[in-house]
């Protein structure tokens, strides 16, 4: 649950760097998170984890005249054995088939995480519940996205946020 929190966070405050790099505020945010939970001490994307984020992507790039920025949480858990590799490694597959998607090389934003025991939820069986891999699309808009919020092609996104 606190990693949610903590991923929540993260989320928010690179959405508060992106606008005040690329423009103003806007009365809504927009964004697309893809979620993968890989199993322990691999780093390779199972087809279905590369469906997960191509289904991601290929609603970013309905958002008309933007480019996509990608934020990506690369993780391992605590237990997982060469953790700093497992970061790497997974960050770098990430990366690489975002490339292949393409998502611009300097717009791919690489962040890694430990995941602790107190950061992962344990399902009813008792297996871990823990993404590993999360990735963000938001869009880069010239002068600001505001144009974004009413266009009905822009999903999801959030309501008006108070300025």
């Amino acid at each position: 649950m606190s990693t949610m929190l903590d991923f929540s966070r993260r989320i928010a405050a690179v959405s508060i760097i992106s606008m005040c790099l690329y423009g103003p505020a806007s009365a809504c945010s927009i964004s697309k998170v893809a979620g993968v939970q890989l199993p322990l001490n691999t780093t390779e994307l199972s087809n279905a984890d590369r469906l997960t984020i191509a289904d991601a992507v290929i609603t970013a790039r309905q958002w008309p005249e933007v480019q996509i920025q990608a934020v990506v949480i690369a993780g391992a858990y605590i237990s997982e054995g060469n953790l700093e590799q497992l970061k790497k490694d997974r960050a770098e597959n990430v990366k690489a088939y975002l490339k292949q998607l393409g998502i611009r090389s300097e717009n791919i934003i690489i962040e890694p995480k430990t995941f602790t025991d107190q950061m992962v939820a344990k399902r009813s069986d008792g297996t871990l519940d823990i993404e590993q891999i999360v990735v963000e699309l938001t869009p880069i808009c010239a002068g600001g996205c505001e144009r974004l919020c009413d266009d009905p092609r822009v999903i999801p996104r959030t309501g008006v946020i108070d300025p």
